[in-house]
C-alpha cells in the first residue's frame, strides 16, 4: 500500500463545506482538500452563487484548502471569465474552469494567469473522449484537471495533473461497483452475486474474497442484507478503500493526483477513517 507518506485526495464542494466540516478538518494535515465552487451543484437547485460570497467564504476558513477552483457560471463562459478575473484581483489563485465548447483561445487564456486549468463538460457527453484527445494534443505537457473523468485507460496514457471521481459511492447507492484488486485491475461485484451466495470460491470468485480480506474487511458480512445498507455498512467502507488504494497507486505510478468528492462532513469521514485504517494495516 504505502500510504505512510501520502496525503489523501479528497474534494469538497462549497455548497457542501458546512461549519461541522471546516472544524472536523482542523489539524488534519494529510488531508489534500480541493474545494470546489459548487456552480454545477447550485445551478440544478436553481441557485445562484456569488463571487463575493464565494470570496469570502474562503478567506473564512480555519484550514485553507490544499487548492480551490474559481467560480464558474454554468452556460455563462463570459461570466465564469469574470469571475475569475476578480478573484485574481482580489489576490485569490484559483483553478479556472475551461468548459467543452468554449473557444480555445480562453484555455489559453487561462493558462497566462495559472498553472493548471480545470477542464468540464466531460462527463455525460457525445464524443468527450475524442474531445479529450484533441484537448490534450492542445495542453501539451501542461498541467490539467478533468472534472469527473476518470477514464482509467485515458489516465494511463495521458497521466493528467488532477482529477476526480465521485465512483467510490456507487457501491452503497446503486448496490454494484468495482472493486479495486490493484496493479490496475477491478473486479465487478454486487449485492445480488452475496445475497444468493454465488460460489466465489474458485477463479475470480476467490481472488476478490482475497482482496475484501486484505482490505480488512469479512467476505462473509457481504452475504448479509445489512451489510449493503447504512452509513457505515461494509460495503461502504470497503468501497471507500477500494478507491483510496487506486487513488494512492494512481499517483505513485502515474503521478495524477485522484480526488475522491464527498458531499459531507460524514462522507469526508467515512474516507478519512478508512485512509488511516490501511496506514496502520499497510504503513
Amino acid at each position: 500500500m504505502k500510504l505512510s507518506d501520502k496525503n489523501i485526495n479528497i474534494l469538497v464542494a462549497y455548497p457542501y463545506y458546512t461549519k461541522q466540516l471546516q472544524e472536523y478538518l482542523i489539524g488534519k494535515n494529510d488531508i489534500n482538500m480541493l474545494l470546489d465552487s459548487g456552480a454545477f451543484t447550485a445551478w440544478k437547485a436553481g441557485k445562484v452563487i456569488e463571487v463575493d460570497d464565494y470570496c469570502n467564504f474562503i478567506e473564512s476558513l480555519p484550514t485553507k484548502p490544499w487548492r480551490y477552483f474559481a467560480l464558474d457560471v454554468v452556460g455563462n463562459p463570459e461570466k465564469t471569465m469574470q469571475n475569475y478575473k476578480i478573484m485574481l484581483d482580489r489576490g485569490f489563485k484559483p483553478i479556472p474552469i475551461f468548459t467543452r465548447g468554449e473557444d480555445i483561445s480562453v484555455l489559453e487564456d487561462y493558462y497566462k494567469t495559472s498553472d493548471i486549468v480545470g477542464v468540464g463538460g466531460l462527463v455525460g457527453t457525445k464524443k468527450n473522449k475524442a474531445f479529450v484527445n484533441a484537448l490534450m494534443r492542445r495542453i501539451k505537457g501542461r498541467k490539467v484537471h478533468w472534472l469527473g473523468f476518470t477514464n482509467i485507460k485515458y489516465i494511463k496514457y495521458y497521466k493528467p495533473y488532477m482529477c476526480d471521481s465521485s465512483s467510490w459511492l456507487t457501491g452503497s447507492r446503486y448496490a454494484s461497483f468495482n472493486l479495486y484488486c490493484g496493479n490496475g485491475k477491478f473486479e465487478k461485484i454486487n449485492k445480488k452475486q452475496f445475497i444468493n451466495k454465488t460460489d466465489y470460491m474458485n477463479g475470480a470468485g476467490l481472488n476478490i474474497k482475497n482482496v475484501i480480506t486484505k482490505y480488512g474487511f469479512n467476505y462473509f458480512d457481504l452475504q448479509k442484507t445489512e451489510g449493503w445498507i447504512g452509513g457505515n455498512s461494509t460495503i461502504r467502507n470497503l468501497c471507500a478503500s477500494s478507491y483510496i488504494k487506486l487513488s494512492n497507486d494512481i499517483e505513485l505510478n502515474l503521478k495524477t493526483k485522484f480526488f475522491l468528492a464527498a458531499s459531507n462532513k460524514s462522507d469526508v469521514k467515512k474516507l478519512y477513517d478508512n485512509f488511516k485504517n490501511l496506514r496502520r494495516m499497510y504503513g
